[in-house]
């Protein structure tokens, strides 16, 4: 389930509030200068399912900010997959291609801002360290290495943090990640 609520600033649609395929999360994007959940949509509707692709973008004065956002501790995710490892290589491999391919999306609509590329993920007994194994795993196939000596970068930072270290920095909290209420407006 995709949802999302924008509204119009000028030429371009602003940012919005996006709720995450399976209906238990939204991120408020509302202070985006520019946001979308649907890459994949598209990228699907042009007959490019070839493609992956992040969950979320918004845009700042600065920066882009590419999102994933895996959730293995909510009741469904547990239920269709029990044995979710980020670790393994098939799982890192697909967090960077996310990368990879989302970069098209954002080259086709003109955006050219320096991007952070974060993987908000949940999964059973994480925690700060093994978020961080995490993030340096996946980072060794992201274009750091590629883009060194380089005047253009294909991407400016890659973290790993859970909702909560999310939802706690300065940084991401302008775009919050929170329960969806049922019945309650989003």
């Amino acid at each position: 389930m995709k949802f999302s609520i924008t509204k119009q600033r000028g030429d371009f649609v602003a940012g919005g509030i996006y709720i995450e395929e399976k209906g238990k999360y939204k991120i408020d994007c509302t202070s985006a200068l520019w946001a979308t959940d649907e890459i994949h949509t598209d990228y699907h509707s042009l007959g490019l399912s070839i493609l992956c692709d992040a969950d979320f973008v918004a845009e700042t004065q600065d920066h882009i900010y590419l999102i994933e956002y895996k959730n293995a501790n909510i009741p469904e995710a547990i239920a269709h997959n029990s044995t979710f490892n980020p670790a393994e290589s098939k799982y890192i491999d697909k967090v960077a291609r996310k990368f990879y391919d989302s970069l098209h999306y954002l080259a086709a609509k003109g955006k050219r801002k320096p991007v952070k590329y974060i993987y908000i993920v949940e999964y059973p007994n994480a925690g700060t360290t093994d978020r961080k194994m995490l993030r340096n795993k996946i980072a060794t196939s992201l274009p750091f290495a590629l883009q060194k000596g380089q005047a253009n970068v294909l991407i400016d930072d890659f973290q790993v943090v859970s909702i909560e270290e999310w939802n706690e920095s300065e940084e991401y909290s302008q775009f919050p990640l929170t329960p969806v209420q049922r019945g309650a407006a989003t």
